[in-house]
């Protein structure tokens, strides 16, 4: 037991000392860091209360592009902490959406008003955003840069008001625009 300590001080601890900047932030916050950032499937999409939006449109900007269902009991408990961060860095160049896949407008409705969602909720009908995306559960948020490349994801529940949800936030936001 005690030699595999040794080999774990040795070994493991340097590598993580030694990984880059990006990597330990992602790490951190119980993020996954993309070894090759991808581009980001673009689409225009219904906003719950009208308007539409286009990620293209919003290149130049840090999205947290954020996939749930109103019944998942991980993205009930995810909602809160999510708002919060909205109202956090809402006059950042954070933008958070939400995306909700083949659920009743009336549903997703009573959802925003239970968790205070002040963030847009993109209503995505016939599941062409998530598809895009690869999401099979909820809840599932993706990292954009400012290039319109996914740098990341969280295939889980986060706590989004965590000091290490933020720092990873502010990395971000720091980076070249």
């Amino acid at each position: 037991m005690r030699r595999l300590w040794m080999v774990f001080l040795f070994l493991v601890i340097p590598l993580l000392w030694n990984a880059p900047p990006a990597v330990a932030q992602f790490t951190e916050a119980g993020a996954q860091k993309l070894r090759v950032a991808v581009d980001a499937p673009d689409f225009t999409v219904k906003e719950l209360g009208g308007g539409k939006i286009s990620l293209k449109e919003l290149r130049g900007k840090i999205i947290l592009l954020n996939f749930f269902a109103t019944q998942c009991p991980n993205c009930r408990r995810e909602s809160p902490s999510f708002a919060k961060l909205h109202e956090e860095f809402k006059n950042t160049d954070l933008i958070l959406l939400k995306v909700v896949a083949k659920e009743k407008e009336k549903d997703v409705i009573k959802y925003k008003k239970e968790f205070n969602i002040s963030s847009p909720i993109l209503i995505d009908d016939n599941a062409s955003i998530t598809n895009a995306y690869g999401v099979s559960s909820s809840p599932q948020t993706f990292f954009i840069n400012r290039e319109g490349k996914i740098v990341g994801r969280i295939l889980k529940e986060m706590d989004w008001t965590s000091k290490n949800a933020k720092n990873l936030i502010d990395y971000l936001l720091k980076e070249k625009k």
